[in-house]
């Protein structure tokens, strides 16, 4: 009898599978959240440490968002022979491992091989999180549940240009932040192991999932349903990777200055998404994403073309879109859900990709001010997503 009690005691301690899905996939959001948004104030760092051209010092976030597309897409592959803890903690691995390769590299090859890893993991975690969620709460929660994961998000990215910048400016040195971030991996995975989910995970979830796959879903399903996820995401990532270098050159702005304009970007960003974490709004899904894109879209414009604090609100607006994004996916797709979302994931990185590397090339050659054009194009793109995919999915 008390032989069996201690080995109950023993670790990796347990605590139930749905209660495990939520925690870790919030905490690793927190760190993903840091590690995906330290790169946009500390760009300007980066391109004066290996000389480069913005065009040039675009690939490092190219190179993460190619390898999130890898990530994403071979998460489908990996999920029929591994569970989706498994994959979380792969996750966690590969971006500890690229982003203390980014913190030491003498080169700029080293820094996008870190990138890359960065970006594999990204890939990886963002299809593992969203799906432990939603595959481990209620119908009525699950709006609510992903709120509170990307509240996360947006708690880490309004902590991250806080933390670049004081940590850059007491160490003199920008390096010190991917190192702090790689620590921040290696906590995790401590915890991780000592905590287990009762019952495990399985590897298949689905009963019907053979049925599934063989059913044949349209590529203009996939796009549609894909292009309103993945350009609402280039939107937002343009303006998270590249408003800190917009108030550089525009307004003449030093790091620590700058760094505040993103991180009010990512206050409203927090605000948003806290308020719709707690709060259940009497409107459906789909009209509750026009009014967000709507909003974004005006703001943006009258951003760029008056004060700049304008486009820091730009974050309010888009606060709600990808929690209720994950939320419209999987009640207009079913028991298709987990294809779609994987599929929507993968097109954002390809989409992400896109943008990084146009918005390097138009800064470049005509500035940074037309660049920012590409994120008012990408809003209007989900919008027609939205409002024209079709009806019949599948």
């Amino acid at each position: 009898m008390s032989s069996t009690s201690e080995s109950k005691r023993k670790f990796p301690f347990p605590i139930h599978q749905s209660t495990w899905a939520v925690l870790f996939a919030f905490i690793s959001m927190f760190v993903l959240g840091l590690a995906d948004n330290i790169r946009g104030p500390l760009f300007p760092e980066v391109l004066e440490y290996f000389n480069l051209t913005s065009a040039k010092g675009s690939w490092s976030f190219a190179a993460t968002s190619a390898a999130a597309l890898l990530g994403s897409w071979s998460s489908l592959y990996f999920l029929k022979r591994y569970t989706i803890s498994t994959l979380l903690l792969m996750a966690v691995v590969s971006m500890g491992f690229g982003v203390f390769i980014m913190g030491y590299a003498a080169q700029f090859w080293v820094f996008i091989v870190g990138s890359f890893f960065l970006g594999v993991s990204i890939g990886w975690m963002s299809v593992s999180q969203n799906l432990l969620v939603s595959e481990s709460v209620t119908v009525e929660r699950k709006s609510r549940a992903l709120s509170g994961l990307h509240s996360i998000y947006g708690l880490a990215s309004f902590v991250a240009p806080v933390l670049a910048a004081l940590i850059t400016s007491r160490t003199e040195s920008w390096r010190s932040t991917f190192i702090l971030i790689s620590a921040l991996c290696v906590v995790y995975l401590i915890v991780h192991g000592f905590v287990r989910a009762e019952p495990s995970f399985p590897i298949v979830q689905n009963i019907e999932e053979d049925k599934i796959d063989k059913t044949r879903i349209s590529l203009i399903s996939l796009f549609s349903i894909g292009g309103l996820f993945a350009f609402y995401v280039v939107a937002e990532i343009l303006i998270g990777t590249r408003l800190a270098q917009y108030m550089r050159n525009y307004y003449s702005m030093d790091l620590l200055r700058s760094s505040e304009y993103v991180t009010y970007f990512f206050l409203f960003l927090l605000i948003g998404r806290v308020i719709f974490a707690f709060n259940k709004f009497p409107l459906s899904t789909k009209l509750q994403m026009n009014i967000s894109l709507a909003i974004s879209l005006i703001l943006l414009i009258l951003g760029l073309n008056s004060h700049p604090i304008i486009l820091t609100l730009v974050g309010l607006s888009m606060a709600p879109f990808y929690p209720l994004c994950v939320t419209y996916i999987s009640e207009v797709t079913g028991v298709h859900a987990r294809k779609f979302l994987t599929f929507s994931i993968t097109f954002q990185s390809a989409a992400v990709v896109s943008m990084h590397l146009g918005v390097g090339y138009l800064t470049d050659t005509l500035g940074l001010l037309y660049a920012f054009g590409v994120g008012i194009f990408a809003l209007i793109l989900s919008l027609v997503c939205l409002n024209l995919h079709p009806q019949k999915l599948y």
